[in-house]
């Protein structure tokens, strides 16, 4: 069983970065629209994704996934399969106020 879960800032309607930890790494998607796809990063991608998303490095370095901006919000693409996450300005904000407590940091 997979356990989902989104950043403590997340608005009372908990749309936002939804992630999960998995045997080989961490699984990302949106909570308010589960089925538009996940994203696997192994654990170093993930740790390098979150630091290339607090940083504001777009498109990133993590290999996995790249950020960019649409004008109202965060694009999150995957670079195998084309997934491509939507989030506005308020669901990323909550993502990076969680990652910088340390929300979705996940060990080995």
């Amino acid at each position: 069983m997979t356990s989902w879960r989104t950043s403590s800032y997340s608005t009372a309607t908990g749309n936002c970065v939804e992630v999960a930890p998995a045997a080989d790494g961490v699984l990302a998607r949106h909570s308010k629209h589960p089925d538009a796809g996940t994203i696997a990063f192994p654990h170093p991608a993930w740790a390098t994704f979150v630091q290339d998303a607090a940083d504001g490095n777009t498109p990133g370095t993590n290999g996995v996934a790249a950020i960019t901006g649409n004008g109202t919000g965060t694009v999150v693409r995957s670079l195998t399969d084309g997934t491509e996450l939507h989030f506005d300005d308020g669901e990323w904000t909550a993502f990076l106020a969680g990652a910088a407590d340390g929300e979705f940091t996940f060990t080995t």
